[in-house]
C-alpha cells in the first residue's frame, strides 16, 4: 500500500481576523501545516505528502523551508483544491491510498490516524 497524505492549506481564512491565514498561525513555535506534517511524518506508510496552498501564501510557505513535501497550488475552492491535489497524485501513479487533512486543524491524534492507517 502506498499512501499519500494531502494537507489543504489553500483557503483565505476570510473568517480569521488577522493577517496572517490560519495554516501559517503558530502554536509554541511551528505553524499549523508543520505540526500536521510533523504528526504524518510518524508513520512510515505515509510515502508522500502533499500540501495544497493558496499562490497568495507562497512566500510564507517557502519560508517555512518544508523538506520531501509535495507543493500544489490549489484552487478556488477546497473541491478544486483537493481535485488539483488528486489530479498530480493521478499522474504519478505510485499512490493506492489517499488521507486528506485541513491544515487549519493539526490537533489530530497520531492515535486516531494510527487507527484510520490499520483499518485503510
Amino acid at each position: 500500500m502506498s499512501l499519500c497524505f494531502i494537507i489543504l492549506a489553500g483557503g483565505n481564512s476570510h473568517r480569521f481576523s488577522s493577517n496572517i491565514t490560519k495554516p501559517y498561525q503558530k502554536i509554541a513555535g511551528k505553524s499549523l501545516i508543520e505540526i500536521s506534517i510533523i504528526k504524518a511524518l510518524k508513520f512510515k506508510q505515509i510515502k508522500k505528502i502533499i500540501v495544497v496552498y493558496n499562490r497568495k501564501d507562497s512566500k510564507k510557505l517557502k519560508s517555512l523551508k518544508l523538506k520531501n513535501i509535495i507543493l500544489v497550488p490549489g484552487g478556488n475552492s477546497r473541491q478544486q483544491s483537493t481535485y488539483n491535489a488528486l489530479k498530480y497524485l493521478k499522474k504519478q501513479k505510485s499512490v493506492s491510498k489517499v488521507l486528506i487533512h485541513d491544515a487549519a486543524r493539526p490537533n489530530f491524534s497520531t492515535k486516531l490516524l494510527s487507527s484510520i492507517l490499520k483499518n485503510m
